[in-house]
């Protein structure tokens, strides 16, 4: 920023500055910034066989015995790690012995693993040689909460979404076997993803596979919060049938009926059934697709898992083996409240009372949303809230609280999600639809046949909107506006501020069209940024934010980067530089006065959190090329620069260096100022 600024105040009217190589250049022509690794010096005392596996060959060196003692440490090393990064932790918890049975049968190097919502994996890349890195979890340096090649060719895919594995598996079994292939394909499925429909879709073309493939179905009874449908009803139901003894029967039972040489699968589920009366329930389901189900079993009896897993990769058949376990085993408060502890910040013990690591700052968008939606539904009979398996991550819990019969929670089904909200806005309701930015791209053509289409006022409230910090690529949402934006009968809006979120939500419940509110994982720094924030919003059209007689250029901004923006207005004015600040509200429509503004001769810079491919600054050059006569440059001056994500996936870091990266704080907001101001003297 330095030389653009010195360049600009050194030059004079009718007096060009010398040609600059500005100190930094637009981010989407930039590597991404290289920051030094952490490297942990800790050691391994309090963990004596953890600190000795480097591998998954180390893993199979020992006993069952000492497995079981190494599952007991991998845990205590999760809790450890995510009470001080923050992380998926219940979840994680829950599937250790599991993982452990899977790598001390298997060979990953040669066999395949795939995981389906990936935030399972803590336990797989700590045994995969990726211990010291796990100290630095989802932080720069350190690995990533997900599975991901990149780092390791243990993950087969980099995974955050759900209903992927089966299909995923299938694909790998057909490959291998196309190539004469013997090696073993695991599927690994859980926390609730096995209700999805990509889940069912997958199974329905299972029998295409006609070699060896398991499915092991990890059966917490959860997803985020608890599994909603009559699939998961179905599963509780078989779960709280079944007695320890039972599932230790069960598994006795497969083992002992498991094919060998001359048997059938179909022959020895026979045999399972007739010898067993609690398994029938569970196979039904499955029977009825045509897969062949053994279980259910013990998913923390690590000696029956490894027996389990021996019989059954010898198959030649796709088969799955259903396995109960519970979501945050062995951390009681994780163990007691799956969904709090699904994913955590950072944390502290204190006694045996969990404590935020850092205290809260104040309330995020999310939580403005929450309130904000229970103060007009009471107000409005109307108004229906639908979750996808995260009423308490999209801020819904009090809504669920104060209207129980007034809230819907499908499960890990978006794509239903929209389809019930366009029911209910045609019988004349107003259905809220609150769901992350990176699941809600699972619904797309949902959102256009039956709400666009339809012309159907159904809000969408899309949080996680931009780069989301820790959780990486798989959950940014910097896609939303380009796939939502070319929708007819839909608006675009973000609240910069709460005092907007509140004013943006009595605009979406009383307007005729398709509403779509989106707004980041991030503290709400200020209740009102500026005096501009209590307008009410009116369709298309933007607010003035900051305004100057001696404006030398224009900010326009789009949702809560306006707090850059402004914190960049006033660093200029502090250097002597005006400049106008415009808060757009909207994508779509695109306030015509803004596209004016690229007409009066003063550079303009847009601002989002999203990507620069189809996004807030590209739907105001389509605007302008739509503009009477299209729109030619000013050779005075009147260029537009767009801020925003470049098109490549943004790593795991802290959301505070992703902006700085992706170049939308305030300092890369001066800069860009500074060049174009440069660049206009020059001319």
């Amino acid at each position: 920023m330095q030389n653009s600024k010195e360049a600009y105040q050194e030059s004079g009217a009718g007096r060009p500055a010398e040609v600059l190589r500005p100190a930094s250049t637009s981010p989407a022509d930039v590597e991404p910034l290289k920051r030094n690794e952490v490297v942990s010096d800790e050691g391994w005392e309090g963990y004596p066989l953890l600190g000795g596996i480097n591998g998954p060959a180390d893993v199979k060196k020992l006993t069952v015995a000492q497995l079981i003692q190494l599952a007991d440490e991998i845990r205590q090393f999760i809790i450890e790690t995510v009470g001080r990064t923050g992380g998926h932790l219940a979840s994680s918890l829950g599937v250790v012995e599991i993982t452990l049975a899977l790598h001390y049968v298997f060979d990953f190097e040669l066999d395949k693993l795939v995981w389906d919502v990936g935030h399972q994996c803590y336990a797989h890349k700590i045994v995969t040689g990726r211990k010291e890195e796990f100290r630095n979890l989802r932080r720069a340096g350190g690995v990533s909460g997900f599975p991901n090649p990149e780092e390791s060719p243990y993950d087969q895919f980099a995974v955050g979404h759900a209903g992927t594995s089966i299909g995923t598996a299938i694909g790998l079994a057909l490959g291998e076997m196309k190539q004469a292939k013997q090696n073993k394909i695991v599927a690994l499925v859980g926390d609730g993803s096995i209700v999805n429909g990509a889940s069912f879709e997958s199974l329905n073309n299972l029998g295409l596979v006609k070699r060896q493939t398991l499915i092991v179905l990890n059966d917490n009874s959860m997803a985020i919060d608890a599994t909603q449908g009559a699939v998961a009803k179905y599963f509780s139901k078989i779960r709280l049938s079944q007695t320890y003894e039972d599932l230790r029967r069960t598994t006795s039972d497969i083992l002992e009926h498991t094919p060998v040489i001359g048997k059938t699968v179909e022959e020895a589920i026979e045999r399972i059934k007739k010898s067993i009366r609690m398994v029938l329930p569970g196979g039904r389901l499955f029977e009825s697709l045509n897969v062949p189900y053994f279980g259910p079993v013990d998913g923390h009896d690590i000696g029956a898992l490894v027996q389990l897993f021996r019989a059954l990769k010898q198959i030649d058949h796709p088969v799955l083996l259903h396995c109960h376990t519970k979501k945050g085993m062995g951390f009681t408060p994780a163990d007691n409240h799956p969904s709090k502890y699904h994913s955590t910040g950072p944390f502290k013990m204190n006694g045996d009372v969990v404590e935020p690591a850092t205290e809260k700052q104040g309330r995020n968008f999310t939580d403005v949303f929450g309130d904000e939606l229970v103060r007009l539904a009471e107000k409005d009979k109307k108004v229906i809230a639908i979750s996808s398996a995260m009423c308490e991550g999209t801020g819904l819990k009090k809504f669920r609280e104060r209207f129980p019969d007034r809230f819907y929670d499908v499960g890990i089904a978006e794509s239903a999600a929209v389809e019930i909200a366009a029911g209910l806005a045609k019988s004349g309701l107003r259905p809220v639809v609150c769901i992350y930015s990176t699941f809600l791209q699972r619904s797309f053509d949902q959102i256009f046949q039956e709400v666009s289409l339809q012309k159907l006022p159904v809000v969408f409230c899309i949080d996680r909107a931009g780069v989301v910090g820790a959780d990486g690529p798989t959950h940014h949402g910097l896609m939303d506006i380009g796939y939502l934006r070319m929708m007819p009968n839909v608006a675009l809006v973000s609240p910069a501020d709460a005092v907007e979120m509140g004013g943006v939500l009595e605009f979406a419940l009383n307007a005729d069209r398709a509403v779509c509110v989106r707004y980041p994982k991030e503290i709400v720094a200020s209740e009102r940024i500026v005096e501009s924030s209590v307008e009410p919003f009116v369709l298309g059209k933007s607010v003035v934010a900051r305004r100057s007689d001696r404006s030398a250029a224009v900010i326009v901004s789009y949702g809560s980067v306006l707090i850059e923006a402004i914190a960049a207005a006033k660093a200029l004015a502090e250097e002597g530089i005006e400049v106008n600040v415009i808060n757009a509200r909207f994508a779509a429509p695109i306030d015509s006065r803004i596209v004016e503004l690229m007409g009066a001769g003063k550079p303009v810079i847009t601002v989002e959190d999203h990507g620069v491919a189809c996004g807030f600054g590209s739907a105001i050059m389509e605007a302008a090329g739509q503009h009477s006569g299209g729109f030619v440059p000013r050779r005075d001056g009147g260029a537009i620069r767009i801020l925003g994500a470049p098109k490549r996936f943004v790593r795991h870091d802290s959301r505070t260096n992703q902006l700085m990266e992706v170049g939308i704080n305030a300092d890369k907001i001066a800069e860009a100022v500074y060049q174009m101001l440069n660049r206009r003297e020059n001319q």
